[in-house]
C-alpha cells in the first residue's frame, strides 16, 4: 500500500469512530454520517448537541478542541481533519 492508501485508512478508522460519537451524542443508532456531512444536514445537530459532539469526540481520541474550531467545525469533515492534525 502506498502513503496515500494509508490515509484514507487512517481517515476510515477515524470516520467509524466519529460515527459512533455522532450516534450516541444524537440519539440515533442507524445514523449514517460522511465527510460531506454537514451540521445544516442534520436537524439533531443544533448547538447542545454540537457542545455533547466536541466533548465526546475530545473524550475518544483523547484531545483538546480549541474554542476557535469549536466555534467553527460545521461538518464531518472538519471534526475529521482536526483530529488527525492530531494523530
Amino acid at each position: 500500500m502506498d502513503h496515500a492508501s494509508e490515509k484514507l485508512s487512517s481517515s476510515d478508522a477515524i470516520l467509524a469512530r466519529v460515527q459512533d460519537i455522532f450516534r450516541t451524542e444524537l440519539d440515533d443508532d442507524a445514523l449514517v454520517v460522511d465527510l460531506g456531512t454537514r451540521q445544516k444536514d442534520l436537524s439533531a445537530w443544533d448547538s447542545l448537541a454540537h457542545i455533547r459532539l466536541v466533548s465526546g469526540l475530545e473524550s475518544e481520541f483523547d484531545i483538546q478542541f480549541s474554542l476557535t474550531e469549536i466555534e467553527q467545525i460545521n461538518s464531518v469533515k472538519q471534526f475529521v481533519d482536526a483530529i488527525k492534525q492530531r494523530g
